[in-house]
């Protein structure tokens, strides 16, 4: 029996995602259960390949499902949802982020390449640099003080941005720009707000910042790491 039906395609991601949840609060998905393949699921709801693997980038990240290398997608043992405002605010997201073209795929990357980024920083930053970064936390505060979330996010993309100009390496900074721009830090704007975030992502950034100016590379690393997973974790026990 098909899992999913065709479907508009305009919809995307939050498709998926709505009837992987669905499939699972209502119980004809359990924890272990096997998930069809990426092309069975294009097959079976007629979207695209790129849009099937955005939606399974997301649940996993938020812990619903698990891929299995030369095994196969599962039910994680962290799903589901114990509430359905967790579950109305993922697919808000996946539907703002569909609108600002951002990606789960590329924050995934920026999970795996900021935290090397930090530690390289912590290795390489110069005087100048320090200084950037504290100008830039300085504004993120003040734009806490002000309620301005649109400065508040600008910074927060200046902050990651000097961070790899402190690599001293130029693809690294590039790759990193592009990241921003796929991930497109303004499609958190809803989930930094609802879920309060403004100033835990400030105090995130001010122990990254901290790790790096005492050139404690690995502790950089771990804090960068855990920043950019704290607003999934965040989402998954709201």
């Amino acid at each position: 029996m098909a899992l999913f039906s065709r479907q508009d395609t305009t919809k995307k991601p939050a498709i998926i995602v709505r009837r992987i949840m669905e499939l699972i609060e209502s119980g004809e998905l359990k924890k272990g259960d096997r998930l069809p393949n990426e092309m069975g699921i294009v097959r079976q709801t007629e979207i695209s390949r790129t849009s099937v693997r955005e939606a399974l980038s997301a649940l996993e990240l938020m812990g619903i499902i698990e891929r299995i290398p030369g095994d196969g997608t599962f039910i994680s043992d962290t799903a589901p949802f114990q509430d359905s405002s967790s579950r109305d605010l993922l697919l808000k997201f996946l539907e703002d982020m569909e609108d600002v073209n951002g990606s789960f795929e590329a924050l995934e990357s920026r999970m795996v390449l900021e935290p090397s980024i930090a530690l390289m920083a912590a290795r390489r930053a110069e005087p100048e640099d320090i200084a950037e970064m504290e100008e830039i936390l300085a504004k993120m505060e003040k734009s806490i003080s002000e309620q301005d979330v649109e400065s508040f996010l600008n910074a927060d993309a200046d902050f990651h941005l000097a961070i790899a100009r402190a690599t001293r390496n130029e693809v690294l900074f590039e790759m990193n720009r592009q990241l921003l721009l796929s991930a497109d830090l303004h499609m958190w704007r809803s989930l930094k707000t609802d879920l309060h975030l403004l100033q835990p992502t400030l105090e995130a950034h001010r122990k990254i910042f901290a790790a790096i100016k005492k050139r404690d590379s690995r502790k950089a690393e771990f804090c960068m790491e855990m920043h950019l997973m704290h607003y999934i974790s965040e989402v998954v026990k709201k």
